[in-house]
């Protein structure tokens, strides 16, 4: 199973936070950087093939660090969990409503190779689950980007940084747990 994916775009942040807590801002910009591109590498190089959302992840922090660094302030940087989210939901809501794919689906059963690890009568649950999170995933995302990009531009940075990463999957958790106990099943 790929368990990196299910992180994807959160050890860039990690890496930027581990050198602005020493006071480098513009060594954590280009750390971010270095680390989306092994990301990439390294996710791409696992799943044979051009990785997109890393692919994403790299170019955004690419030029959201860029930026950041010619004006000489991290709230650009900051940005990108918040261009990416509304990317990834977007692209959600493109599969799920356009071309009637519940795309989660298809990246555990065939990326994170989810059904591999499962016994036989916990597939079909796995299924329904990542189907019904192609469904309500990408507005969880768009709330989760409002939140992001207030903090970003507003909230200190390691309130950010908590509410980017922890605060995503904290609300991520509560989206799988209500609908488990509410029974949405479609």
């Amino acid at each position: 199973m790929q368990w990196q994916l299910l992180f994807l775009s959160v050890a860039p942040l990690v890496a930027y936070m581990a050198f602005w807590a020493r006071g480098q801002a513009r060594w954590a910009v280009g750390a971010a950087i270095a680390v989306a591109g092994v990301e990439l590498g390294y996710n791409s190089f696992q799943l044979q093939m051009l990785e997109p959302f890393s692919l994403l992840s790299f170019v955004l922090y690419l030029g959201l660090g860029s930026w950041s660094l010619r004006v000489r302030d991290d709230r650009p940087f900051k940005l990108q969990p918040v261009i990416f989210e509304i990317s990834v939901a977007a692209v959600l809501i493109y599969y799920y409503l356009v071309l009637d794919t519940p795309l989660l689906t298809v990246i555990v059963e065939e990326h994170l190779g989810l059904h591999e690890l499962l016994a036989a009568y916990q597939r079909g649950y796995a299924t329904v689950y990542a189907t019904t999170l192609s469904r309500s995933l990408p507005y969880l995302l768009l709330l989760h980007a409002v939140l992001t990009a207030w903090a970003a531009w507003t909230a200190s940075t390691w309130r950010w940084f908590n509410i980017r990463v922890f605060g995503f999957y904290i609300m991520f958790t509560a989206l799988f747990l209500g609908e488990r106990l509410l029974g949405i099943t479609s």
